[in-house]
């Protein structure tokens, strides 16, 4: 199982220090291109040059902020959808081998039309799905935590994209699967579609992405279900001490 970094834990100064993070020892370097290190020409190049020199690969998480898929306004869900195509050409540019997203949020209007932000949710996902599948990269969808405005929360809601005749690859978000109790789930029902893993530790009640260990996640169900080469998985921490502790648990946990 490679294992790396999700530079969520330096967002906004990722490129100010990718040699720092990158001579870590991790295999997986996942970039949040999102806000300041957002991808672009002059980024991709300094990627492709680490890439060039040492064993890294790279999986590629789209932008978060101020997106919604599922926006019940036409402009906003149409930009959105544009905005991760874009990211998905970047991605592609330093041949990520996985490219993360997340499903779209409801709206007040949802209480008004129920199922419309759900319905548009589905189709959004159809398209940046078809659009990878255009381009040749991996697309997998993230499981959100509970008590959020995100779709894709539970494994019943997953079943709903096969109904609608999508079929995603996922990221399992293990913390989040913790704050809405579904971790088994997840592991029973969808085992043979997970293709990476965000490992962070809560104690099943808000989304914290503390430090491995430091929560009442079941690790070793998680260790139980992967082989070392059947995934890739990076930890997800909100800063660099914490990523590099949670770092070297994981590969205490899943090499030992």
């Amino acid at each position: 199982m490679p294992i790396g970094i999700s530079t969520l834990c330096t967002i906004g100064k990722t490129f100010q220090i990718i040699n720092e993070l990158t001579s870590i020892g991790i295999e997986i370097l996942e970039i949040l291109d999102d806000w300041e290190d957002k991808l672009t020409k002059s980024k991709i190049k300094i990627l492709n040059e680490i890439k060039n020199t040492t064993n890294i690969k790279y999986t590629v998480h789209s932008p978060i902020l101020d997106i919604n898929i599922a926006a019940s306004n036409d402009s906003i869900r149409k930009t959105s959808i544009k905005i991760i195509m874009n990211s998905m050409e970047m991605a592609n540019a330093i041949n990520a081998e996985i490219f993360v997203i997340h499903p779209g949020l409801s709206t007040p209007l949802e209480n008004i039309v129920p199922n419309l932000n759900r319905y548009l949710n589905i189709e959004s996902l159809r398209k940046i799905l078809d659009y990878g599948e255009d381009l040749g990269i991996k697309v997998a969808i993230e499981n959100m935590p509970a008590g959020t405005r995100c779709f894709l929360q539970n494994v019943e809601e997953f079943h709903e994209l096969i109904e609608n005749g999508l079929s995603p690859d996922i990221v399992l978000d293990v913390g989040h699967a913790n704050t809405s109790s579904q971790l088994e789930k997840f592991l029973i029902e969808f085992k043979d579609r997970i293709i990476h893993l965000h490992l962070h530790d809560n104690y099943g009640i808000e989304d914290e992405h503390r430090v491995i260990g430091d929560g009442n996640v079941n690790w070793q169900l998680i260790k139980s279900k992967f082989s070392l080469n059947s995934i890739y998985a990076v930890v997800e921490n909100n800063t660099l001490n914490d990523a590099i502790l949670s770092y070297k648990k994981a590969l205490q946990l899943f090499k030992s």
